[in-house]
């Protein structure tokens, strides 16, 4: 009698890079719902989206009233959507998602969204891009935790936070910085080692992805 072993190898990286950043993305949700219950419990006249609400408007007042954290917040978005912008242009060239879209009479571009060396460019910069985002972010992040651990913050505060929740949702932030910059890195680092095929080479998305 012959058994059948089923094949356990990972055939689908895109839902794993799904799955890498949805999960701690839910802790954080959660670690916020559980916030929000302790303080349904204190100020039970309140619903939920009016405390959500307020303690919404409660960060943005802190930011408001440190200029330089807010600088740095809108720096370090930016940065980060330029970082994505750039990989999204290099995984198109990769795919072959950008060939089609580029009239070929337009002789140079339509070179370009087929060259390796685009997608090497568009990569470096990303990783240099994304690095500056990634710890920026994190200074005006752990800014913004030290401002709301402060002492003049106390339960009776709807901005109030158990210092377990914030830890948690800290360790779950970094750790999508450091998957983020990890496929940034690795995906640059493939391509300019030539550890992946040639952009020319066709490639079936939903092959890959789904």
């Amino acid at each position: 009698m012959r058994f059948h072993v089923p094949n356990t190898e990972v055939n689908n990286p895109g839902l794993v890079i799904f799955a890498i950043f949805f999960v701690p993305a839910r802790i954080i949700r959660v670690e916020d719902e559980k916030a929000i219950s302790f303080q349904q419990e204190r100020l039970p006249q309140m619903t939920r989206e009016q405390i959500y609400h307020a303690r919404v408007f409660y960060k943005k007042t802190i930011y408001a009233r440190h200029l330089l954290l807010r600088i740095l917040r809108i720096i370090s978005r930016i940065f980060l959507i330029i970082t994505a912008t750039l990989f999204v242009g290099a995984v198109s060239i990769q795919f072959g998602l950008l060939f089609n879209l580029v009239p070929v009479g337009m002789t140079r571009l339509w070179a370009l969204s087929q060259s390796d060396g685009s997608r090497n460019l568009l990569l470096i910069l990303a990783s240099i891009v994304g690095s500056f985002g990634v710890m920026t972010w994190w200074y005006q992040y752990s800014r913004l935790l030290a401002l709301i651990e402060d002492d003049s913050h106390r339960p009776e505060d709807l901005l109030w936070t158990s210092p377990t929740i914030l830890q948690r949702q800290k360790e779950c932030y970094l750790f999508m910085l450091v998957m983020f910059l990890m496929v940034v890195y690795g995906f640059t680092f493939l391509a300019v080692t030539n550890g992946i095929p040639s952009s020319v080479t066709p490639y079936y998305l939903p092959k890959i992805f789904f």
